[in-house]
């Protein structure tokens, strides 16, 4: 769910430059692994029983070699008691977000009524900014499970298979030769 989403284009003479930005909320919930309902389902919802971002930092930190960003607290959390349903409302949390401005700068040459030579700069997440990807919320064994519940360990990019050059990643500039005929 984009709430800002931001779109800038200016021709000058002496060439175009566009500005790009958006900020965004990822809504999730929070699913158990075990089959509370005897629906033979395997993903119910869970209790939600207290402030699910109480005496967490959504700071970066490293144990034992691994590095995540503890987004909710496991404590605020309970498996629902056998035969019902977790009482947790579906999109009812959100995580990371996303927020990113994007910057180009292009200049067109032309050569003749059919041939344009543009130059592009282009440069994407322009203040560097970490864009996580959504915590790890479908395997919760408990409060006191140590499996990953609520961290996030990747960004959006990474975590949707392009890591490195897609939503979130870090700092960019591309510079591009465009012949538009």
């Amino acid at each position: 769910m984009c709430w800002l989403n931001v779109r800038l284009v200016r021709v000058h003479p002496l060439g175009a430059f566009g500005i790009h930005g958006q900020l965004c909320r990822q809504p999730f919930t929070v699913f158990t692994e075990n089959d509370s309902t005897g629906t033979n389902e395997f993903v119910q919802r869970v209790n939600q029983v207290g402030d699910p971002f109480a005496g967490v930092s959504h700071s970066m930190v490293n144990v034992n070699g691994t590095k995540f960003v503890q987004w909710v607290n496991p404590t605020a959390f309970a498996l629902p008691a056998q035969g019902t349903f977790g009482t947790m409302g579906r999109n009812q949390l959100y995580g990371p977000g996303f927020k990113d401005v994007d910057f180009s700068v292009l200049k067109n040459f032309r050569f003749s009524e059919r041939f344009n030579l543009q130059f592009r700069t282009e440069i994407y997440n322009l203040f560097n900014w970490a864009n996580f990807a959504p915590p790890n919320t479908f395997n919760f064994a408990g409060p006191n499970a140590q499996n990953g519940f609520g961290q996030s360990v990747d960004t959006i990019g990474g975590a949707f298979g392009a890591p490195g050059i897609g939503p979130g990643e870090p700092f960019n500039v591309q510079f591009a030769l465009k012949l538009i005929f």
